[in-house]
C-alpha cells in the first residue's frame, strides 16, 4: 500500500521518477501505505514519546517522514488553513470500557458497522473498546504497538478531505480471525499531496482468544510504483489499472473468504 507545495512541479514529479526507477530496479513487490512515525511534538496524545516503538522496514519509508506533516490537523485545502479540531482528542483511548468476550462473529460484526461509520483505517476515527492494550500492526515496511498510535498517524498521513475507506468485505475467515477488504482512495499528506491510484487492501485481524478483543491487525496489499506515478498525471490516468468501484468490487467478492472472485490490482 506507498502511498507523494507546489513548489516546483517539474522538480516534484522528477522526484518521483527518481524514486518510482530505483523501487522498480529493486524489483519491490509491495509497499507501505502508512509511514508511522513518533508522534509530534506538539500533539494532544496520552502516549509516552519516550518508550513509542515503531520499526520501519525499508529506507523509503524511512526517508518519507520528512515530508508528512508535522501535526495530525490536516489543512483546509482551498486556504491552506490548518484544521485546529481533532476528533482523535475527544476519543476516550486509555479508560473506555471494553467490549469483552464478544465471540468472532459479534466482533466482526461490530468492526464492520464501525468501519463503515468512521473509516478508521484512513481517519483514525477508532473504536477502542474493541482493541486490546497489547494491539499491534504491521504492513510490509511499518510495524508498531499501540492502537491510539495507529489511529493518531494514520489520520496524519491520509488526507481527510479526500481519503476513503470503502468496506468490501469483512467477515469470520478463520477461528480468532476477521478479514476485512476495503478499497483505498483519495490522497495522502507526503510533500505536496499525492493522488492514491485506488487499490485493494486485505486486512487481518486477530482477536484475542483470552477475552474476545483485537491484538493485531495486519495489512496486505500490491504496489504499483508506476501507476501510482502515473496516476499523478491527468492525461496517463487512463493507462492505470485503478481498482473498480466498491459496488462492482463487491459483484466480485466472495463474502465466506473475503476473497475477489476476480483478480483487481
Amino acid at each position: 500500500m506507498l502511498l507523494l507545495s507546489m513548489l516546483n512541479r517539474r522538480k516534484v514529479m522528477a522526484t518521483v521518477v527518481g524514486v518510482a526507477s530505483s523501487m522498480v530496479s529493486k524489483q519491490q513487490h509491495q509497499q507501505s501505505h502508512l509511514p508511522l512515525l513518533v508522534p509530534p511534538a506538539n500533539a494532544a496524545t496520552n502516549i509516552d514519546r519516550d518508550v513509542v516503538t515503531v520499526e520501519t522496514k525499508s529506507a523509503a519509508i524511512a526517508f518519507s517522514k520528512t515530508f508528512l506533516p508535522t501535526t495530525e490537523n490536516n489543512k483546509n485545502q482551498e486556504t491552506g488553513a490548518e484544521n485546529s479540531n481533532n476528533p482523535l482528542d475527544a476519543i476516550r483511548w486509555d479508560d473506555v470500557p471494553k467490549e469483552r468476550n464478544l465471540n468472532t462473529e459479534r466482533m466482526s460484526d461490530a468492526i464492520n458497522d464501525g468501519l463503515r461509520e468512521n473509516e478508521w483505517f484512513v481517519t483514525g476515527i477508532g473504536k477502542p473498546e474493541y482493541f486490546s492494550p497489547n494491539f499491534r500492526f504491521s504492513d510490509p515496511d511499518v510495524s508498531l504497538d499501540g492502537y491510539e498510535l495507529y489511529c493518531r498517524q494514520v489520520r496524519r498521513l491520509f488526507d481527510q478531505t479526500t481519503a476513503r475507506c470503502e468496506v468490501i468485505c469483512c467477515s469470520v475467515t478463520a477461528p480468532n480471525t476477521i478479514t476485512v477488504l476495503w478499497r483505498n482512495s483519495g490522497k495522502v499528506n507526503i510533500g505536496p499531496g499525492f493522488d492514491l491510484k485506488p487499490y485493494v487492501v486485505t486486512t487481518t485481524l486477530q482477536t484475542d482468544p483470552n477475552d474476545g478483543l483485537i491484538v493485531s491487525q495486519v495489512d496486505e496489499f500490491e504496489s504499483d510504483v508506476l501507476g501510482l506515478l502515473f496516476y499523478q498525471i491527468p492525461f496517463l490516468r487512463p493507462l492505470t489499472s485503478a481498482a473498480p468501484g466498491v459496488d462492482v468490487l463487491r459483484q466480485q467478492c466472495d463474502f465466506y473468504t473475503c476473497k475477489l472472485k476476480t483478480i483487481t490490482t
